[in-house]
């Protein structure tokens, strides 16, 4: 009997070695799973609290401005074609700072931990699963487990996922317009460094043509003054020319009938038909071409004075400015002017000239005259 409980002794140290050989490793293993839990559960509410609680809400769409895509040109549009963009873009996927998830009250700590689904009421024992097939086991899904918390944190990362690929595909859009509106702006600023070119080119043009006008403008004064002192000198003239007019025209008449009596008398002794006079107009034998232009009209009195270059004037009375002036016809053009006749004006009949001026008053035919004459119309022969 003895050796028996010596035996059963010995058995039971055995197995007291072996329990508490066991336990030691059990107890390492139980705190790795403990201290593999705790980080799971800390980790896992940090990563919750990095997803969206909910879906952005729809927000209304401020009213962008469209871009405008009608071609560049010099006409003017008051509703060019716009971009049909702003159409489908997303506005609501610009939302910031949603509300993420918070698993870090007591609560939400405590339903982490709980894998089996607890029954409703005050006992405090586990539900079991109802399905036919694993009815007796335990239920771990249902409210208040932790499946419930994970389900919930996988649901909404799929759909933040979701929109995270929306996102993509929207920003995929935006990259193409950008793209697109930046080759435009290449094109926009390529042309516009032309347009610079052209316009600085402008600049240099009128500012070349501003001093060429000033200096014209310094020229017009002289000319202005000059003017003032031949329109006295015009007025005297005129003065004398209405004085002998009646002369010229009494003595005029006098001359055709002489010249007529003078034909008469050819034609009786000569047995020839008279010839007819030499005008003074046809006595003048100058080249034809530009004469001069004028630079003071009176429409009211209908005559003109003209500025006769030196060649024509030396033409016209000599060189030494001594001979008579004939009483010659010529014509006005003006150069560009646009009408029925061309560049024709009218023509004029010279009166009175004022020698050493290269000035001659004529008068104006009315009886020829197309359009008014104007100061720097060209007179030629």
């Amino acid at each position: 009997m003895g050796t028996v409980l010596r035996v059963l002794v010995i058995i039971i140290l055995v197995l007291s070695g072996a329990a508490l050989f066991l336990a030691v490793k059990l107890y390492g293993k139980r705190e790795l799973l403990i201290n593999r839990t705790h980080m799971l559960e800390e980790q896992f509410r940090k990563v919750a609290k990095t997803i969206e609680a909910a879906e952005p809400p729809d927000a209304v769409q401020p009213n962008y401005v469209a871009k405008d895509i009608s071609e560049v040109s010099s006409k003017e549009i008051d509703n060019p074609e716009r971009s049909p963009f702003w159409n489908t873009y997303q506005y609501k996927l610009e939302t910031p700072n949603l509300q993420s998830m918070n698993l870090d009250s007591n609560e939400k700590q405590l339903q982490l931990r709980q894998y089996y689904q607890m029954r409703p009421g005050p006992d405090g024992k586990l539900a079991k699963v109802k399905h036919p097939v694993n009815q007796g086991e335990y239920s771990t899904e249902g409210p208040g487990t932790m499946r419930e918390l994970l389900d919930q944190v996988l649901d909404r990362a799929t759909k933040q996922n979701a929109t995270l690929n929306k996102t993509r595909v929207e920003l995929q859009k935006i990259r193409e317009e950008l793209g697109t509106t930046i080759d435009d702006f290449n094109k926009l600023k390529q042309s516009a460094r032309a347009d610079k070119k052209t316009i600085e080119e402008k600049i240099k043009e009128i500012d070349k043509l501003n001093e060429e006008k000033r200096n014209l403008e310094r020229k017009v004064s002289g000319l202005e003054e000059e003017k003032r002192s031949l329109t006295a000198e015009v007025a005297e003239a005129k003065a004398e020319i209405e004085k002998d007019k009646a002369q010229i025209d009494e003595l005029a008449k006098k001359v055709k009938d002489q010249e007529k009596q003078i034909k008469d008398m050819i034609g009786k002794y000569s047995g020839n038909k008279p010839k007819d006079a030499t005008t003074p107009s046809e006595a003048f034998q100058g080249s034809p071409g530009e004469k001069g232009k004028i630079v003071a009209v009176d429409e009211k009195l209908k005559f003109v004075v003209v500025e006769l270059t030196d060649a024509s004037m030396t033409e016209l009375i000599g060189e030494q400015r001594d001979r008579p002036m004939p009483q010659i016809e010529l014509m006005v053009r003006r150069p560009g002017f646009k009408s029925a006749s061309g560049e024709f004006i009218t023509r004029i009949k010279f009166r009175q000239v004022l020698r050493q001026k290269n000035l001659i008053v004529a008068d104006i035919l009315i009886d020829w005259q197309q359009s008014p004459v104007e100061m720097n119309d060209v007179v030629f022969y």
